[in-house]
């Protein structure tokens, strides 16, 4: 099932509802976010299918896609850090994948089996996608006020980067979603897709991704940290620093 054609209207709080059924339902979907499409579950039993499509290696990773107030919740971040977080998620309203330790307590951690919370974190933390765009907020606030976990990574084959229009996204990836919501390109698709992701834990770049440039000056300019610069996708292709926190 694809939503999209001419006569589709795109609606975000409808189609987020319409999503989280099939997700209930134990579904693999296809989501739009700012960043590009990423494929989701929250049955415990569909993310098995994701791997399998994404010829997904043991290495890899899953994310945690949610909200700030989410993020928020489960993550243990320094008051400084916090502060940072606040400041490229609310207030610059910029995509960003915040990695550090979280709450093993949390209730909707709780609902992650032990075998998937290993397959989803490494060393104490999780990475999680904070302000993916309306589509994004919605479906994730719908996972939360169900306390349900909702995990996930970019619609693409395991190293071939991430897909902004739905077009790109490769059959075998499709075939293995549930719906698909195709909201068309998608906002930050050059000069790199997905999200930039830094360890919150270490101040340390894992991943350069959309925006990072500004992301890099906030550090800079307001906190006097410099970032290493972007070495540009014909030198580091994937944007990844250490391949073992790879969520693509």
């Amino acid at each position: 099932m694809i939503q999209s054609g001419p006569s589709y209207q795109i609606s975000p709080k409808k189609d987020a509802k319409n999503v989280f059924r099939v997700l209930q339902n134990g579904g693999v979907a296809i989501i739009p976010s700012d960043v590009g499409y990423g494929i989701v579950a929250i049955d415990p039993g569909a993310i098995p299918r994701i791997f399998v499509a994404k010829r997904r290696q043991p290495h890899k990773r899953h994310a945690m896609i949610c909200n700030y107030d989410l993020q928020k919740q489960i993550h243990i971040i320094d008051s400084r850090e916090a502060e940072m977080v606040r400041l490229l998620t609310v207030d610059l309203d910029l995509p960003v994948g915040v990695v550090a330790s979280y709450r093993p307590d949390h209730p909707i951690i709780q609902k992650i089996p032990q075998d998937l919370l290993h397959e989803s974190s490494i060393d104490g933390t999780m990475a999680m996608l904070v302000n993916g765009g309306e589509f994004q907020e919605e479906l994730s606030k719908l996972a939360t006020d169900a306390e349900l976990p909702l995990l996930g990574s970019s619609a693409n084959l395991t190293g071939t980067g991430t897909n902004v229009a739905i077009e790109e996204i490769e059959p075998e990836i499709r075939a293995v979603a549930d719906i698909i919501v195709d909201y068309g390109r998608q906002k930050y698709s050059r000069p790199r897709p997905s999200s930039t992701m830094i360890n919150f834990d270490e101040l340390r770049v894992l991943r350069f991704g959309a925006c990072y440039e500004v992301i890099q000056d906030v550090f800079s300019r307001f906190y006097g940290l410099p970032l290493p610069n972007d070495p540009g996708r014909d030198i580091l292709f994937s944007g990844h620093l250490r391949q073992h926190r790879d969520s693509d």
